[in-house]
């Protein structure tokens, strides 16, 4: 049964997502494209297998996504229509809002999860992608919920009417709707780890958390840790300026022009994303990042909360990171008011 009104109650059933797997790209002819995308490939699968792992042994329930078949993924590759998303961060996609799951976006390789709990289910595509659905352009990580309050970021990613939509036919009278501007970027300027505790970012110049969350306690985070990332490595800023990282390596100028001409709806602009809040809660004291960092683990110490490292070596890549990959769909507890 679809379940969840927070990020922080009790995790008991959560999609994670997956990426293509290697061979799907073997009809790449040029081998040095080929090798560092089928690396990307094989090192992403083994850290959301990781992921999976350590989610399940917390006790919660791990589903995964199919994939596009292969045989007409490879058939459009070789036409030029360029390579769909792989279904790797379902957050983006799809949100529990109490008893509902609201598909924002249409993703076939959900389907056969979602189909389960139909009857909770909230899908204004009709299961196919519809540009004239009201929804259409919308990103599910712009919605933060708080048991009761629920906050909408109003911004290119969810316009004013999209969540008036949203609103209507997914809240009831017993929500309070709140506007929080990220710029389309919600799951990574702010996130509530249990009440009384935020891990926020340097993009949350125009939210009001001292306002809107009076007297918890906020930890804002002002570097990304894409930074130390890309100083240890061997990315040159010069030749991709944050757009998109590959960690260890420094991407040859045939795999970017590959990247950047087939790839492109895969990438963002990873140089402004705080993958440091980015995180899953699993309970009020268990919290899942995708890597270390000093200031945010002290944080977590002071509130009584245990850090686990599951790391996402190619979050710089995907533009994704432990929150866009997972999307709870069932948490123990109620509907409760926290503000």
């Amino acid at each position: 049964m679809i379940n969840s009104y927070t990020s922080w109650q009790p995790l008991e059933e959560v999609i994670v997502g997956r990426a293509y797997t290697p061979d799907y790209f073997d009809f790449i002819d040029d081998a040095q494209v080929r090798n560092q995308l089928q690396q990307i490939l094989s090192e992403t699968a083994e850290d959301l297998d990781a992921l999976s792992r350590v989610i399940e042994q917390s006790g919660a329930r791990v589903r995964r996504p199919t994939l596009m078949d292969k045989d007409l993924f490879v058939r459009q590759q070789v036409q030029g229509q360029g390579a769909p998303l792989p279904p790797l961060t379902p957050r983006d996609w799809q949100i529990t809002l109490g008893q509902k799951l609201l598909r924002v976006l249409p993703m076939t390789e959900l389907d056969s999860i979602c189909a389960e709990y139909a009857d909770q289910v909230i899908n204004p595509h009709n299961g196919s992608w519809d540009p004239t659905c009201i929804l259409n352009g919308a990103s599910a990580s712009c919605i933060v919920r708080v048991g009761r309050d629920v906050f909408f970021d109003n911004s290119d990613f969810l316009r004013p009417d999209q969540t008036a939509w949203i609103v209507e036919h997914c809240l009831g009278p017993e929500y309070r709707v709140h506007e929080a501007v990220t710029d389309g970027h919600g799951d990574a300027v702010f996130a509530i780890l249990k009440p009384g505790v935020i891990l926020s970012s340097k993009h949350d110049m125009h939210l009001h958390l001292a306002e809107d969350f009076p007297g918890w306690d906020v930890l804002k985070i002002w570097d990304s840790s894409i930074w130390a990332a890309m100083e240890v490595g061997k990315f040159k800023y010069e030749s991709a300026p944050g757009a998109w990282y590959v960690q260890g390596q420094t991407p040859t100028p045939e795999f970017t022009q590959f990247v950047d001409t087939y790839l492109k709806k895969w990438t963002g602009f990873v140089a402004e994303t705080v993958f440091d809040v980015n995180c899953l809660v699993l309970d009020e004291s268990t919290v899942i990042f995708s890597a270390y960092n000093k200031e945010v683990f002290a944080f977590c110490e002071r509130h009584h909360i245990t850090p686990i490292v599951s790391e996402l070596r190619h979050s710089y890549f995907w533009d994704g990171g432990i929150s866009c990959c997972t999307q709870d769909l069932t948490r123990r507890g109620g509907l409760e008011s926290y503000l």
